[in-house]
């Protein structure tokens, strides 16, 4: 009985772990393929980073407009502003590096436009 006991504790300690772990790094920190879903509905934030490779390479070949821009991801960028039709520049928040606590470092997708709205580039950008 004692080694039943054991073992089904140390299994619930592994699922655990794993559990964890699968908080902090959703994607085992491999990069996955751009998610409009997944991105607007994820209530763990950090999956949008592991998306940012493939959303920078979509949104640099597909030039979207800024409001087909924020149609696809979302209306609000960093800070809770609603984007325009005349913004030039649109922030989101991707993630804070894992085991940061508190702090001014973050990695943000960074989008610029014209001044017409057309698409001008968009990249990920660590900041501290």
């Amino acid at each position: 009985m004692n080694k039943i006991s054991k073992r089904i504790g140390l299994i619930f300690l592994i699922i655990a772990a794993l559990c964890v772990v699968h908080m902090i790094t959703p994607t085992f920190r491999l990069q996955i393929p751009f998610n409009e879903w997944v991105w607007k509905n994820e209530p763990n934030d950090r999956i949008r980073y592991y998306m940012s490779n493939s959303l920078v390479e979509k949104l640099n070949k597909e030039k979207p407009d800024v409001l087909h821009t924020a149609e696809m991801l979302g209306q609000e960028s960093m800070g809770g502003r609603h984007i325009e039709s005349w913004d030039t520049h649109v922030t989101y928040f991707l993630m804070t590096p894992p085991f940061y606590l508190m702090g001014l470092s973050m990695y943000t997708l960074e989008i610029d436009f014209n001044k017409d709205g057309t698409f001008k580039s968009a990249g990920v950008v660590y900041s501290d």
